[in-house]
Parts: C-alpha cells; structure tokens; sequence
C-alpha cells in the first residue's frame, strides 16, 4: 500500500513511536509544518475530521430500499459521525469498534458531530463487543468467517460478524432493516495511478 502511495505522487516521511503518541499537540503538529510549509493540509489519524463527518453524512442518501439501522465499522469515528448526522428522521446508526477498549470512541464521535455541525445527534451507538483482541487483531474463528464470506477482515469482517450475532441475541426486533456500509473488501482490484496531478484537478487518481 505504500509503495502504491508512492507511485501516485505522495511523499512519505517516517514518524517514530514517541511522536506518534504525541501527534496532536500543537509541538508535532507545528513541527510538520516547519518541515512542510504553513500551507500543508494536516489530516488526522483515519482522516476524521468535521470536512470527512459532513462528506460521510451524503451516504445515506445514496442508499434506495428502505432500512432501520445503518451499521459501520468504526476505527476513529469520522464514519459514524457523518452517517448518522445524515440519517433520515427515526433512523439509527450503529457503529462497531475494531479497537479494544474503545469507549472513548463515544467521545470521539460526539466531538467530531459538534466540530461538523455544533450539535451531537442522539441517533447512534457504539458496540465495543467484537474487536476481536484489538486493531488488526484476529482468531480463527474471525478468519473462518472472514474466508468464507470474502469478507476483509480488519473492518467489514468484524462489523458483519457483529451484526449477525446481535441478531442471534434478539438485539434487533422483529423484522428490523439493516443495512451493513461495506468499507473496503480486499479482492478489489485497482489500477496502476497515472501522474499526480493534484487535489482540484477533478481527474480520479484510481478506479475500480
């Protein structure tokens, strides 16, 4: 994936472990803009932030048949926070960690909906049941699932497993909809990138 990043233009540069754990205070962030200039876009970790809470809140409206709950995997909450802000009223959405130890994702996903839009909808929840041991983390029982289905394994695979078994519990009632955001799936191939051409151009820089 980086070697393909780089071959579409992007530079890399290495972050050490001390100052990843620091890499939202104002030093690390000022440090990368004296290396890169005032002007460089900074995006967070997972790219959450309000610009990403108001482009996820569209995909709602994409969807056609008609559903109840809207479920996602969540890794840094900017995909949560825009669906749910663009749900229809008496929709909800529900989000299903792939960190252990993830309840501070609720905060994360309440800030980034007052950053967005200056209010927090009460239209969503977080399920911190399915994480399997962590990020990246598996079993194989997860990998079973993952193989059989097709499924990417780091995000989709622990959403769809989620989904099914709080339906096997009765955690949604009889005859609810629910729609399932597939956020990426690993068999889909993408074209070598042309020459970069920058953010405005309008021309996409990959196809499925």
């Amino acid at each position: 994936m980086l070697a393909r990043a780089a071959a579409c233009g992007m530079t890399l540069t290495y972050l050490d472990r001390a100052a990843y754990r620091r890499k939202d205070t104002e030093e690390v962030l000022a440090g990368l803009r004296a290396r890169w200039g005032e002007d460089v876009a900074i995006l967070p970790e997972g790219g959450s932030n309000a610009a990403a809470v108001r482009g996820c809140a569209e995909l709602p409206g994409e969807i056609e048949d008609d559903y109840d709950v809207i479920c996602c995997p969540v890794g840094t909450g900017g995909t949560l926070a825009g669906i749910a802000a663009g749900l229809p009223e008496g929709r909800r959405a529900l989000g299903f960690a792939v960190l252990k130890g993830a309840g501070f994702l609720e905060g994360e996903v309440a800030r980034l909906q007052r950053e967005a839009y200056g209010r927090v909808s009460g239209n969503w929840s977080i399920d911190l049941g399915h994480h399997f041991g962590g990020y990246a983390r598996t079993t194989p029982e997860l990998e079973a699932f993952a193989a059989r289905h097709g499924f990417e394994r780091i995000y989709v695979a622990k959403m769809m497993y989620g989904i099914l078994a709080l339906a096997r519990q009765g955690a949604f009632a009889p005859g609810t909809r629910v729609v399932a955001v597939i956020t990426g799936q690993p068999s889909t191939p993408v074209e070598v990138c042309g020459a970069p051409t920058g953010f405005d151009s309008g021309e996409p820089r990959w196809r499925r």
